[in-house]
């Protein structure tokens, strides 16, 4: 706990101590708790590559494609492949 005039004369110090430290502090006034400090949580960025591994489940097998011949949407993606060729 930190008196009100305390934080007064010393915020910017105090506020660097909470960010560094992790540490919240309580400003009192009269004995009396006012308010909090806390530190903001950092989030942490998950990576765009690979953040979707172990979600895709694969219903056919490589041979059942290839013994297909690809057949339906397959063979409208060669065609699209074939059509954007320059």
């Amino acid at each position: 706990m930190l008196q009100a005039a305390e934080f007064k004369a010393k915020a910017l110090a105090v506020m660097r101590r909470v960010q560094r430290t992790g540490r919240p502090v309580t400003i009192t006034s009269r004995g009396k708790e006012l308010v909090r400090i806390e530190p903001i949580p950092v989030e942490r960025r998950r990576a765009g590559y690979g953040s979707m591994r172990g979600t895709v489940e694969l219903l056919v097998t490589e041979d059942e494609l290839v013994s297909s011949g690809g057949g339906g949407a397959w063979e409208t993606l060669a065609e699209w492949g074939e059509a954007t060729k320059s």
